[in-house]
């Protein structure tokens, strides 16, 4: 069983703030986890391996092993993964400067080195009961508050209004597009070392199923050939690459990770290979509870977003 929790800046209470609120962030975080039952889960904004740690020693379980984390952004938050599988392998990749698209060979590099990921991916490889592996993409996508424009100082120059939103909203998406792209090329190294691997990709994408950005990472673009004379080994290669969503099998009014100003979004996804969706049982989203994100933190709720879990044989 894997789960997926985006946990809020968790671990940052015990700076910021009395210990006591770290502490009753903990619970609850540990209650979040207690419900899931997942046998890997992947967290983001955590402030570290050590605050997973911590969580661990919360839990009735006693079952999951010391937690791993990739780097750091600069709020000091990090992706984080918690397991009761031995783990074989951790490798953080893709954080610092990513390229992005041109339109023709030759053409200058878009926005130079500007664009910057942040926290990057972190994978990391289980060993199964079977003796399988498994291997585990966890991301945290940029955001889609708008960038404003810098000056050549790199101060923010200020800019308001409907066309300075929409720029910046632009520059956002940019950005994230270009972390799905790096996470795609990821993706395929993996499936093109072994076919048959056993692949999630999970984390906060922050976009819906629909978007060009998940579609991305997911391999829904590639046009497939078609008719009698359509190559076979071409079709079979792409039919390989596609990472299935497990949140389709929730009803659709039910899948929703977020609520923002009222309204249900998807953007926590868990995404497989076919080898791994031929062992994929079931999904649930845990939202029962979920509060508004455009609200006020609450200590005593473990995030604004939802748990999604997968179940597999």
């Amino acid at each position: 069983m894997i789960g997926q929790l985006d946990r809020e800046g968790f671990g940052i209470w015990a700076q910021r703030r009395a210990r006591t609120l770290f502490h009753r962030k903990l619970e609850a975080v540990a209650m979040a986890v207690a419900r899931t039952d997942a046998d890997v889960i992947a967290f983001q904004e955590i402030e570290g391996a050590h605050v997973l740690d911590a969580l661990r020693g919360t839990l009735a379980d006693g079952r999951y092993l010391p937690a791993v984390a990739g780097v750091t952004d600069s709020r000091g938050i990090a992706c984080g993964l918690l397991s009761r599988f031995p783990i074989s392998g951790v490798e953080t990749h893709g954080a610092g400067e990513l390229a992005f698209p041109v339109f023709a060979e030759g053409d200058p590099r878009p926005f130079g080195s500007r664009i910057q990921s942040k926290r990057g991916v972190l994978e990391v490889t289980v060993t199964l009961p079977d003796q399988s592996s498994l291997a585990l993409m966890v991301v945290h996508m940029k955001s889609p508050r708008p960038v404003a424009r810098v000056d050549a100082g790199g101060e923010s120059t200020g800019e308001s209004g409907h066309y300075a939103a929409a720029e910046g909203a632009a520059r956002a998406t940019v950005l994230r597009l270009a972390e799905a792209l790096y996470l795609r090329s990821r993706v395929d190294a993996r499936l093109m070392r072994d076919p048959h691997a056993q692949l999630a990709v999970l984390g906060d994408f922050n976009d819906s199923p629909e978007a060009a950005v998940v579609r991305s990472v997911a391999g829904d673009l590639a046009d497939m050939p078609r008719g009698r004379h359509a190559d076979l080994e071409l079709t079979a290669s792409l039919e390989r690459g596609i990472l299935h969503h497990c949140v389709k099998a929730v009803p659709p009014g039910q899948r929703h990770t977020i609520l923002y100003r009222g309204v249900g979004q998807q953007v926590d996804h868990i995404l497989v290979s076919r080898a791994l969706w031929r062992r994929f049982r079931g999904a649930r989203v845990l939202n029962e509870n979920l509060r508004d994100g455009t609200g006020e933190g609450r200590e005593d709720v473990e995030s604004d977003h939802a748990a999604v879990v997968a179940t597999f044989s």
